[in-house]
């Protein structure tokens, strides 16, 4: 019979055949253990330890190949860091460059060091890219970042798979760096609800550029909404019985002042407030319409939850509420007759502010550049302080091509600079 690859012949043992049964099987063992140890003896073909391996293609190949080799191995094995090490060695060894004298990219020929220079960035992409792709944000985020690459982190932090391990660096690297700042604060809504989401907005996105924060405006405006809804949904069944699925909190509302008694309320007052206060900024149409039921919804609360707003919103709710209506098409001269008024007669620079806004929003060009020329640009409204969101005069005459407005109003105005300005955007887009 055979075991393994040895054979094993049968053993005949005769009537006058005396056998010792314990030499005979010593030396069966004997042998099964010799040719055991023959048939599975270590290969010369089984892997090398990357040490022998390295040695061998340095050897019999050259060191190009064996970076390369060690390369793979280093990815197969998601060894990055040293990855990047390698990879550094593999650019200098195509340039050309000596290993040993490891000069600075300005120590060396113009050609060169710029040859350095884009490889090592192209490296920091590869090692970066990498990580991201393993989910680990932060040490992508160390080798992308001198990159600057923004569509490609972009890409990435939409693949990556959320997890408790990397969740917090994505979160702060996109509301923090304001990359892709809606999925990161979309996290923060799911992860740590609404108070949280508050204040990573007013202390990360706050200052942000209006086309950052406006995302996440929005993500709070609708889901402070549906929670609002729900809740009072809720209060409606347990008095009255069903209540319609579609119908909006507005209707919800409707006859049903017992909702407000006795200070009713059905959502933090303060998150409402905060709500309220940033969806000024929204500007979908049916996220517009959630914050218009929210600041009406604010307005029926009792004085206590009346908290104060900044100008030119000093009654939160009820000024909130005509300036959203405003933005979203109805009765908008109100409120531009009020803005118009605070900031000129109050002198109110935030109201003209809010005033070019909003006529921005609903494309009133000649109206919007002749208020930013009176009321704003000689407050230099470009760097201006506090919530940006005003455009500036570049913007506006570019977007409605007004230019003969603008270079009249500038005459006036003595402002040769901004003149020749606006004449050579006028130049450029023909």
């Amino acid at each position: 019979m055979k075991y393994g690859c040895v054979r094993i012949r049968e053993l005949r043992i005769g009537d006058d055949q005396r056998v010792n049964w314990q030499t005979t099987m010593q030396h069966l063992v004997y042998h099964l253990t010799i040719q055991f140890r023959l048939c599975f003896r270590p290969s010369m073909t089984l892997s090398k330890t990357p040490f022998e391996k390295f040695d061998i293609d340095c050897h019999e190949a050259d060191s190009a190949t064996a970076l390369a080799n060690l390369a793979d191995y280093l990815i197969e094995n998601e060894r990055l860091h040293e990855l990047f090490e390698v990879r550094k060695l593999q650019l200098r060894h195509s340039l050309g460059l000596r290993i040993e004298k490891w000069q600075a990219i300005d120590e060396l020929p113009t050609e060169k060091g710029q040859q350095l220079e884009v490889g090592l960035v192209e490296i920091c992409r590869e090692i970066g890219t990498r990580f991201f792709q393993s989910g680990q944000v932060s040490e992508g985020w160390q080798y992308l970042e001198p990159v600057g690459d923004n569509l490609l982190l972009s890409s990435l932090l939409k693949e990556v798979q959320v997890t408790d391990e990397n969740v917090e660096a994505l979160i702060q690297l996109t509301v923090g760096q304001g990359i892709e700042a809606e999925l990161g604060f979309q996290l923060v809504l799911e992860r740590f609800g609404t108070c949280s989401s508050i204040t990573t907005y007013e202390s990360q996105l706050a200052m942000q550029p209006l086309k950052v924060r406006r995302g996440p405006a929005s993500l709070l405006v609708q889901h402070l909404y549906r929670e609002l809804r729900q809740r009072v949904a809720a209060v409606i069944e347990e008095h009255e019985g069903a209540v319609d699925d579609d119908s909006s909190l507005i209707q919800l509302m409707e006859g049903r002042d017992w909702l407000f008694q006795d200070m009713g309320h059905h959502v933090d007052t303060t998150h409402l407030a905060s709500t309220v206060r940033i969806s000024k900024i929204v500007d979908q149409k049916e996220t517009i319409q959630q914050a218009i039921e929210l600041a009406m919804y604010g307005t029926r609360l009792h004085e206590d939850f009346q908290y104060p707003g900044q100008t030119p919103f000093e009654n939160l709710y009820l000024d909130s509420l005509g300036f959203l209506i405003a933005l979203s098409g109805g009765d908008p001269a109100t409120a531009i007759r009020r803005l118009s008024d605070l900031a000129s007669e109050s002198a109110s620079f935030d109201a003209a502010i809010w005033l070019v806004y909003l006529q921005d929003q609903l494309d009133l060009g000649a109206e919007s550049i002749r208020d930013y020329l009176g009321l704003i640009h000689q407050q230099q409204a470009e760097q201006m302080p506090g919530e940006d969101v005003c455009p500036n005069l570049m913007y506006l005459v570019s977007k409605y091509r007004q230019f003969d407005l603008a270079k009249a109003e500038l005459t006036r105005m003595g402002d040769l600079l901004s003149y020749a300005t606006v004449c050579s955007i006028e130049q450029q887009t023909g």
